[in-house]
């Protein structure tokens, strides 16, 4: 390939600079891009949830995000953060997602299965509830989503617009309520439901 060819395709320009050629309408910056960040945002999340399957449809929703974005791309600053930014936005938007496809709601209390022991684990699961809450919808929704759902004290800090230090007292308190909580309940000897 000669060097006025690979200058052509763009391989030789930053990543800031095909963002800013793509959102004035250049597909074969954009192809650059793709070619340079298909292998670690498939890696990224490919590490973080574990599936081949999964981490392919999330890479591909993540290009199409970044496509649907190109305009509110600001090319004085890096590109790399950006791309990384709306991708952990995407992991927790699908482990949300995910979370909420598995959610049973509280009156529908009915055994499935006879699986020995189920009842314990409807009781377990009534008595957690319970203790929840005790907290309020801000600590119940930092302990879920740290906890749960494993989002980073980073991404929660970002999408509350919180320091990360704030997250994490406020998450730590949370759960030391929760744990007082309990103790109280098993110290008075109230049962589980």
């Amino acid at each position: 390939m000669s060097e006025a060819t690979r200058r052509a395709n763009g391989r030789d320009d930053s990543d800031e600079t095909l963002m800013a050629r793509y959102a004035a309408g250049d597909p074969d910056a954009f192809d650059e891009l793709f070619r340079r960040y298909e292998p670690r945002a498939y890696g990224f999340f490919l590490k973080r949830t574990g599936s081949p399957q999964r981490a392919e449809d999330l890479y591909q929703e993540l290009f199409l995000r970044i496509h649907q974005a190109r305009d509110r791309y600001d090319p004085a600053r890096p590109f790399t953060p950006w791309f990384f930014r709306i991708a952990n936005r995407l992991l927790i938007d699908d482990r949300r997602r995910a979370f909420r496809s598995q959610e049973v709601p509280i009156g529908d209390r009915e055994l499935r299965t006879a699986r020995p022991g189920s009842e314990e684990l409807v009781a377990d699961r009534d008595q957690v509830d319970q203790l929840l809450h005790t907290l309020s919808p801000d600590e119940r929704y930092l302990v879920l989503s740290a906890k749960v759902e494993g989002i980073g004290h980073p991404e929660l800090a970002e999408h509350l617009g919180k320091s990360v230090d704030a997250v994490k007292k406020r998450t730590s308190r949370a759960i030391q309520r929760l744990r007082s909580a309990a103790a109280s309940e098993s110290r008075l000897g109230v049962p589980a439901r």
